[in-house]
């Protein structure tokens, strides 16, 4: 009774290892890599190979495989070497071109603040200049108006003594014993003369006075004396009024002379300043304008630098994806070729059946 009881323990469990091995047969025969070899063992069992020699078969497998991986591994290596530097580079380009627009977005927005103050710069120097030649223009005539009007005045008070000198010539040939009637006509000149002035007509009124009575109530040594002694004292005020006149326009000669040459000077430095100006307003503009245009240069080699590296990184993560999913699949070709080698080494006979059996 223990005998029959061991007896069907044994058979249970080699019906169990014989279902068991057919199933991971089964499970191998369909991968297509597990059907290919197995149809190459088929080969060579039904041309009755030696087991060793389907050993050595599938050994040659492995070491393909293994092979296999060492030259993938070798060659994404070198692709990731590769793509690490192209990555590098591109991402210092993207750094260098991102600077280049920074520094220059900057040196822009700078020299935009520095044209408007230079442009405030001109326009103040440029109303400067119109105010210093409205100045000069008018400071100018304000100084030919005065010396118009000294030239003028002096010239009146030279023909006041010229007219006082000649009173006093007159009074003189008087006292000397010239008779009235013999100097009738100059007498009348000189009266009409005195007479006929308007800018020192209360000055000259005693005169023109005293030669009147002379001519109405005749000559005597005490009016001629006192017609001489009061012609000597007009020619005196009109010789100190004529100096004092002079003193006045020297001084305004002299001031005009120091005040135009600061016009002068303060013209020259305005229209140099503002040469000056335009100058650096148009270096200005010219450096606004390079600005801008390196700013647009680098900004589109940033968008190329930036899009070759998305399409370097995108062709990485393609190779990236096909080396583990061939690495995977070499793994698991692997695999089936250490589960067949055990099966050959272990369960030939089984193994045969199930590969004489498949299609």
């Amino acid at each position: 009774m223990q005998k029959i009881a061991l007896l069907a323990l044994v058979l249970a469990v080699t019906a169990a290892k014989f279902i068991d091995t057919h199933t991971t047969l089964a499970q191998i025969n369909a991968d297509p890599f597990g059907h290919v070899v197995l149809s190459a063992i088929k080969a060579h069992l039904q041309a009755s190979t030696p087991a060793n020699e389907v050993n050595m078969l599938l050994n040659g497998v492995g070491a393909g495989l293994v092979q296999d991986q060492n030259d993938h591994d070798h060659a994404f290596e070198l692709d990731t070497t590769t793509n690490n530097r192209i990555v590098e580079d591109l991402e210092k380009e993207i750094l260098y071109h991102q600077n280049q627009i920074a520094s220059n977005t900057q040196l822009r927005d700078d020299t935009i603040e520095a044209l408007a103050v230079s442009e405030e710069d001109i326009r103040v120097t440029i109303q400067d200049i119109a105010n210093n030649e409205a100045t000069y223009a008018r400071e100018e005539a304000t100084r030919n108006q005065q010396h118009e009007t000294f030239v003028a005045k002096v010239a009146a008070i030279d023909d006041v003594i010229d007219a006082i000198d000649e009173a006093a010539k007159l009074i003189q040939h008087l006292s000397l014993g010239a008779s009235f009637a013999q100097l009738k006509s100059k007498y009348d000149v000189l009266h009409k003369k005195l007479s006929d002035n308007t800018s020192h007509t209360a000055l000259l009124q005693p005169v023109i006075t005293a030669l009147t009575e002379l001519a109405t109530h005749g000559v005597n040594q005490k009016a001629l004396t006192k017609i001489a002694q009061l012609l000597s004292e007009i020619r005196q005020q009109l010789v100190q009024e004529k100096a004092a006149k002079t003193d006045v326009e020297d001084r305004q000669a002299a001031h005009w002379a120091e005040f135009s040459v600061h016009l002068s000077n303060e013209h020259t430095r305005l229209v140099e300043r503002k040469a000056q100006l335009e100058v650096q307003i148009q270096e200005q503009k010219d450096t606004i304008e390079d600005a801008q245009s390196w700013i647009e240069f680098h900004t589109l080699e940033l968008e190329n630098s930036e899009e070759r590296l998305a399409g370097q990184q995108a062709w990485y993560a393609v190779q990236s994806e096909i080396y583990e999913t061939q690495t995977a699949e070499r793994t698991a070709q692997q695999e089936i070729v250490d589960r067949l080698q055990e099966h050959i080494s272990e369960k030939l006979s089984t193994t045969a059946q199930f590969i004489a059996s498949r299609n």
